[in-house]
């Protein structure tokens, strides 16, 4: 600002102004824009000029023609030691200074982020509002989104002017666009008027006319159809500055002093954003009477679509969330021995669930001696997203980290797709088609979660399944080989291969072999050879197995044992003879059992004496805990009752012990609070949440895993013997109830 504008603004009460031109893409802002930033530079006032539009031609008519290198042209092509104002900054027409944001291809990326990047950038290298009298922001304003809405929040623009024409849709977006600005806005006055660029449609004056009324909002110009502006455009000038003596360029002069009356802070000169209702806007603009749709579609039964998709319980009953569906995906992928998993993330995302997976598997060695995912950090690969893909699109960086990661050697790549991707919508089944054709033998395996944006850590891991359900051949005749296949065990327990150890022996007794574990620690020929196997057999029995089963039906006839992965003597002994049954292997399973059986109730005789006639409260989600009734049953324990919390796993509470205790759902912590006072059990076995800190009871936790096999429920009851030797308060805490 020169002294003179200074001193100026200092008697008059001239304020400094950022105004943002908003309207429906195509309507003329740019042509308004230009014309009005060289209608005040005739006021002697210094100007800036923002181009917020990926088409980077809002100042084109200013500088003769020509289109400016874009600041995220820049950003892109200049390290940032090296950046200067004056490279991106250029003079045009009345000195007014002219940037144009840019963003990226159509189709591509988020030129939302763009702009927001650009506005950081500008301040980065010492572009402010504060160095000019007037900032004027040009701006795209079909779809007000973040990014867009960026000059209309509180520390960007003062007014706002809305360019419309009567055409119904351009009003439509004026009226979106007032949406946005009560948005950030609330009741304060920040929009100036409508400038109606007319069109020359029927009723045109009357349509905006009506509009602005029903908004409370003046009409302060109406610029005519005149073939002077494309004249003028031709030779790269504004209105003002080649046809300057015109009735057209008066019109931008008045639109001029109306920007001067804001800068006079002119009292009620700017306006709150009153939007209206669609069914309103209807009514006013098109004269309609009653503007819903009275008539809906009825599908017959043949054209009548389903839902294909698997959903988990937390998406199904729209409940909290439990994770990230990017963090299951991974969990599962990574556990395939021979294909690398392809992270279309940003770095932050990657080592995130990469230090979750490698921890884990550490923890798993040092608490059972077995390690989780053996090798799985050499299998992790993230294309390292950035900024700048954020705004102009991820593809080509994803396709050179998929030409990198088979150059190293693997033939079978997962892509898992963290929020990102997803928000600005990378296509990587074009990427995974495009680099498959040019390597013949490669799988390249889509799974698109982007995030959470498509539910939680278990509704990731079921998109995986059903991904790799895409990797199992044909079926063929059946070899003869007595094999089975492992569906869906449960992640992220430290003794997960312990049990899985536990579970081979116990079949490997029955002379069968596991032919895949879908999805465990495998590979992917066992993936492929999935049909070789002759039975099924299932992790749980609970709504993802189901939703499992229909994934794999279409691909396979291998029938699914109807038990889950036995715990404790109970669930082992019927487990065993039920696929002994299938493979007519009765003899060697009742040998086993019988021999089981002995070293069972050896355990449970040295159990009882500390055990029996104690009783037990539950508070758990798991929706079975059916080998918990077992071995508190066998040791002459007593449940007292259970309370079911939120699942995020299941919905439905199936029991061999219903009836035979009250069952309590939806159980909250203040009800298994008042059950302790009430009941007094000797033992609390939980789930979450903790206890609180008033919860006078000895208690064990329900782990997420309890153990597979026949020892596996007295393992978890040496636990509570241990526990009831104990009292039920540590002895700092009650020498600390009774300090003043």
């Amino acid at each position: 600002m020169s002294l003179l504008n200074a001193y100026l603004c200092t008697i008059t009460g001239v304020i400094i102004i950022k105004i943002a031109i908003y309207g429906k893409g195509g309507i003329g802002k740019s042509t308004i824009s230009a014309n009005l930033s060289a209608a005040l530079s005739e006021n002697g006032h210094s100007i800036l000029q923002i181009g917020c539009d990926p088409k980077h031609d809002s100042t084109r008519l200013l500088l003769g023609g020509k289109i400016p290198l874009t600041a995220l042209q820049y950003i892109r092509s200049t390290l940032p030691a090296e950046r200067r104002a004056e490279d991106i900054v250029y003079r045009g027409f009345g000195n007014v200074a002219c940037v144009e944001a840019g963003g990226p291809e159509p189709g591509v990326g988020c030129a939302g982020r763009g702009i927001i990047t650009t506005f950081e950038f500008l301040d980065d290298i010492g572009i402010s509002p504060s160095m000019f009298d007037v900032t004027l922001y040009d701006v795209l304003g079909d779809v007000v989104c973040g990014g867009f809405a960026v000059p209309i929040r509180s520390e960007y623009a003062n007014a706002v002017y809305i360019i419309t024409s009567g055409e119904y849709l351009s009003l439509f977006a004026a009226n979106n666009i007032l949406r946005g600005i009560k948005n950030f806005t609330g009741i304060h006055g920040r929009v100036a008027g409508i400038v109606c660029n007319a069109r020359n449609v029927p009723e045109e004056e009357e349509r905006v006319s009506r509009f602005a009324q029903a908004v409370g909002l003046p009409v302060i110009i109406t610029v005519p159809r005149s073939p002077l502006f494309g004249l003028a455009e031709k030779e790269g000038c504004t209105l003002i500055e080649r046809y300057p003596d015109t009735e057209e360029a008066a019109f931008f002069r008045t639109l001029a002093g109306h920007a001067s009356r804001i800068m006079a802070k002119e009292p009620g000169i700017l306006y709150p954003a009153l939007p209206l209702s669609d069914d309103d806007l209807e009514r006013i603009v098109l004269s309609r009477k009653d503007p819903v749709p009275a008539n809906r579609f009825v599908f017959t039964a043949k054209k009548k679509g389903i839902m294909c998709k698997s959903l988990s319980p937390s998406v199904k009953n729209k409940r909290p969330l439990f994770g990230c569906a990017f963090g299951g995906a991974v969990s599962v992928t990574a556990l395939v021995t021979d294909a690398a998993t392809v992270m279309h993330c940003p770095r932050s995302c990657a080592l995130m669930i990469a230090e979750k997976l490698i921890v884990t598997g550490y923890h798993s060695l040092v608490r059972s001696g077995y390690s989780a995912g053996a090798g799985m950090a050499d299998r992790l690969m993230t294309t390292d997203m950035a900024d700048a893909d954020f705004i102009f699109g991820g593809e080509k960086k994803l396709a050179e980290t998929l030409e990198s990661v088979i150059s190293s050697g693997y033939r079978t790549i997962f892509i898992v797709t963290a929020c990102p991707p997803g928000i600005i919508g990378d296509d990587i089944g074009k990427v995974s088609e495009m680099v498959i054709r040019d390597h013949k033998g490669v799988r390249i395996v889509p799974v698109r979660v982007d995030g959470n944006l498509v539910g939680d850590g278990l509704q990731g891991r079921m998109d995986v399944y059903k991904a790799a359900a895409g990797l199992i051949a044909p079926a063929t005749p059946r070899t003869g080989k007595k094999s089975v296949n492992i569906i869906s065990e449960k992640w992220g327990s430290a003794h997960a291969e312990k049990e899985f150890a536990i579970l081979r022996d116990l079949l490997g007794r029955l002379g069968i072999a596991v032919n895949c574990r879908f999805l465990g620690s495998t590979d992917t020929a066992s993936i492929v050879r999935f049909n070789e196997a002759s039975l099924n057999l299932p992790a749980e029995m609970d709504e993802t197995m189901v939703a499992i089963k229909a994934m794999i039906a279409p691909v396979s006839d291998v029938p699914f044992l109807d038990l889950p992965l036995p715990t404790g003597f109970t669930e082992t002994r019927d487990w065993l003879m039920a696929i002994a049954k299938v493979f007519d292997e009765e003899g060697k399973a009742r040998k086993i059992i019988a021999d089981e059986e002995v070293r069972y109730r050896q355990r449970i005789a040295d159990l009882m004496p500390a055990l029996e006639g104690k009783t037990l409260l539950i508070s758990t989600y798991p929706r079975s805990f059916d080998w918990i009734c077992d071995i508190a049953d066998d040791l002459g324990m007593v449940i007292q009752k259970a309370g079911l919390t939120y699942s995020p796993f299941a919905d439905a509470f199936v029991s061999r012990y219903a009836g035979k205790f009250p069952v309590v759902k939806d159980y909250t912590v203040g009800m298994r609070s008042e059950d302790i006072r009430q009941l007094k059990p000797d033992l609390l076995l939980f789930t979450y949440p903790a206890l609180m800190s008033t919860d006078q009871v000895n208690s064990a936790p329900i782990t997420y895993c309890p153990g597979i096999g026949f020892n596996a429920g007295t393992d978890q009851a040496e636990r509570w013997r241990m526990l009831l030797q104990y009292p039920c308060t540590e002895g700092w805490r009650a020498e600390g109830a009774i300090l003043p």
